[in-house]
């Protein structure tokens, strides 16, 4: 039976196949007889930026040229930057610190700042620099005050902010490195009726803004015993912690951002400067 069924199917295949063959010459003859080729269709697309072409990408950052002017025997460069990828301080495994106090101005401070330039002229090169990663000026002095004709504008150095966060132990009676151009300790604890009130000194040296400035600074305090903080002071922070004994060392932890500089020198077209 399995025979005869198999047997019967091949010639169903077959008649099938003869049929379709006779339908093709009768309405095609010799001309529907046609090899078909495959054909491979290929699509052009523009590639995605996120920048336009009169900015300038620098790592997370967008830098927008405004202008070049000339005031009191200088070229003055205006630019502006936009963070298109925030870099912030690194998180903490607890974010939620009652006691986390920032040390420093948080605005204006961007994740690039650009340093050293230098302006391309027909009579030769003028170095320029930014004061520090908060302007947006750059400043060429002219060679007899005088702008000659401008060919094109190269940065040759800027800095970019990386996070990080960490955890440091300071004694009562020691003073301990926090951060490049920090330090900090235990000024003094004064006993209240139903609390301690511990000042912490932040002791800063004179540093470059471009070299050494870690940007904005978050200090938090860790461990038990501790409730809240009266904040930023003239000198540091004053924390409130119970009665019951200080921890020595006591337990801080600090947020924020080293610049790290990057000798990649980036090529500005001269259109971009807008000069009339």
């Amino acid at each position: 039976m399995t025979r005869r069924r198999l047997a019967l199917a091949f010639a169903g295949l077959v008649v099938g196949a003869g049929a379709a063959l006779a339908v093709l010459l009768a309405f095609g003859g010799e001309e529907a007889a046609v090899t078909t080729e495959a054909t491979t269709t290929t699509t052009t697309t523009t590639a995605a930026t996120w920048v336009d072409a009169d900015e300038v990408a620098l790592g997370p950052t967008v830098m927008v040229i405004e202008g070049l002017t000339v005031e009191g025997g200088e070229a003055v460069l205006s630019y502006a930057l936009f963070d298109i990828n925030p870099v912030v301080p690194g998180s903490l495994r607890e974010p939620d610190d009652l006691t986390s106090v920032g040390l420093t101005r948080l605005s204006e401070e961007a994740a690039v700042a650009p340093e050293a330039w230098t302006l391309i002229t027909a009579e030769g090169e003028i170095p320029g620099t930014t004061s520090s990663p908060r302007a947006r000026t750059a400043r060429f002095e002219l060679p007899g005050g005088v702008l000659p004709q401008v060919l094109g504008l190269r940065l040759d150095r800027w800095w970019m902010r990386l996070p990080y966060s960490y955890e440091a132990l300071v004694p009562l009676n020691a003073v301990v490195a926090l951060d490049v151009g920090y330090s900090v300790a235990v000024g003094r604890v004064l006993e209240q009726t139903d609390s301690k009130i511990v000042q912490v000194n932040l002791i800063t040296s004179g540093f470059s803004a471009t070299t050494a400035d870690p940007g904005v600074l978050f200090l938090a305090v860790r461990g038990e015993g501790w409730s809240f903080t009266s904040g930023r002071t003239s000198t540091g922070l004053q924390l409130v912690h119970d009665l019951t004994p200080l921890p020595d060392p006591i337990l801080f932890a600090a947020r924020s951002a080293y610049w790290v500089a990057f000798d990649r020198p980036v090529l500005i077209d001269a259109g971009v400067l807008r000069l009339e």
